[in-house]
């Protein structure tokens, strides 16, 4: 049993924060929280007076085995693949280690090699390895040669085998989410974008909108959420009307401009509970290349926000500048620079999050019976946005992996 004591409370729900609030932990979940809690004598005691805690952060959009690396400009180098490999070979320990010092306790996956990805999953849920919970999707759904397949991974034959589904047919399309599904994937990702053939110097193959609906509905009979990778509001339309779950980019910088919906997009939306991921991270790091990209993206996150659209929080971390841990305070800033308040960026990045996993009932809040994660910073977030990045604790599953405070008993 442990105990946080004289905290100020930042519990994920929207509601102000409480001050002098104790949080009682038994085993893997929240016992008991609150103002006047009792806790037992023989308890693990942790006082965190003039901290605040909140729910640990998750990453809704990110790539395990992508880059790491600050430098949004960075060109890639063959010398990068002998700490990859390293990195790979020990189950991706740096990027573990990463997301936990920054206080992500949950990440999914927006495609990784499969099923590699879902063997580290496994080695962190049954605590042979330390890391961020992760939900994961497998490989890509696109069309054949489309992105990313026949972009970013062309030429890469292990990669396209392992990272992707090409299908051209509705019933090719089952019997591949089928696969997955029998695979133990937790979700299902679709790319649904044209890219852009200025950039690739040809018209880069798409799905069809039948496709895209037989993934979907396939994916929903297995009980899988499915989030499509969209890059304009036409796309974004015939996802959402095909029953996406959430919403990826919406505006990329290849397609911008494209930030200006229509209110009936975005009305259906709101009434099918469609999850916005506006990975604004990787619109900034791509601002060299497209100097109006964070703007549209911005604007875009604005208008579906203002309307009612539920925004959850992912960084596109992997690619170069946007890296795994950090990338998500990154996120927190720009969310608020783009108009959403504090706590409105901090729910997009707990609460939000964790019902866009379909893990609400477990995640994303400080509630009772709920999984014990949670982060302790030193000063209040609501007050300045990067104040999460001041780590003072890590606690996954009621197992505290980071710990600056020290405890009183």
């Amino acid at each position: 049993m442990l105990a946080l004591i004289k905290a100020r409370l930042l519990d994920g729900t929207g509601d102000e924060h409480q001050e002098d609030a104790t949080i009682v932990v038994e085993g893997t979940r929240i016992r008991e929280v609150g103002r006047g809690i009792r806790y037992p004598e023989e308890a693990r005691v942790i006082d965190v007076k003039g901290m605040t805690v909140m729910p640990g952060l998750i990453d809704c959009h990110l790539h395990v085995g992508g880059f790491v690396i600050d430098d949004p400009g960075w060109q890639f180098s063959r010398l990068y693949l002998i700490p990859f490999f390293w990195d790979y070979l020990r189950n991706f320990a740096l990027r573990r280690k990463l997301a936990i010092e920054s206080g992500v306790t949950t990440v999914r996956s927006a495609g990784d090699n499969y099923p590699h990805i879902l063997q580290l999953r496994d080695k962190i849920e049954s605590g042979r390895l330390t890391g961020p919970r992760i939900i994961a999707p497998g490989p890509i759904f696109t069309a054949p040669g489309g992105h990313p397949a026949g972009t970013i991974y062309k030429g890469n034959r292990y990669i396209i085998e392992h990272a992707t589904r090409q299908v051209s047919d509705p019933e090719g399309a089952r019997v591949e989410v089928r696969k997955l599904a029998e695979g133990r994937v937790d979700c299902i990702k679709a790319v649904y974008d044209k890219a852009n053939p200025l950039e690739h110097g040809h018209e880069i193959p798409h799905l069809s909108p039948e496709v895209l609906q037989a993934i979907v509905d396939e994916a929903h009979k297995h009980n899988l959420r499915v989030m499509v990778h969209t890059g304009d509001r036409g796309e974004m339309r015939d996802a959402v009307e095909a029953g996406a779950d959430s919403i990826e980019h919406g505006v990329l910088p290849s397609h911008a401009p494209s930030a200006e919906y229509e209110d009936d997009l975005v009305k259906m939306m709101v009434d099918k509970g469609t999850y916005y991921v506006p990975t604004l991270a990787v619109a900034w790091a791509f601002g060299s290349l497209y100097p109006e990209a964070l703007a549209d993206a911005e604007k875009a996150l604005r208008r579906l926000h203002d309307r009612g659209v539920k925004i959850a929080l992912g960084t596109d971390s992997g690619a170069p500048g946007v890296k795994i841990g950090s990338g998500v305070h990154k996120e927190l800033e720009l969310l608020v620079e783009a108009g959403l308040t504090p706590m409105e960026a901090i729910m997009a990045a707990t609460k939000n999050a964790a019902e866009n996993l379909g893990k609400g009932n477990e995640l994303g809040t400080i509630e009772k019976g709920k999984l014990a994660d949670m982060i302790v910073v030193s000063n209040d977030p609501l007050e300045q946005i990067d104040n999460t990045k001041g780590i003072q604790m890590v606690m996954k599953s009621g197992k505290i992996l980071v710990n600056r405070v020290g405890q009183s008993r």
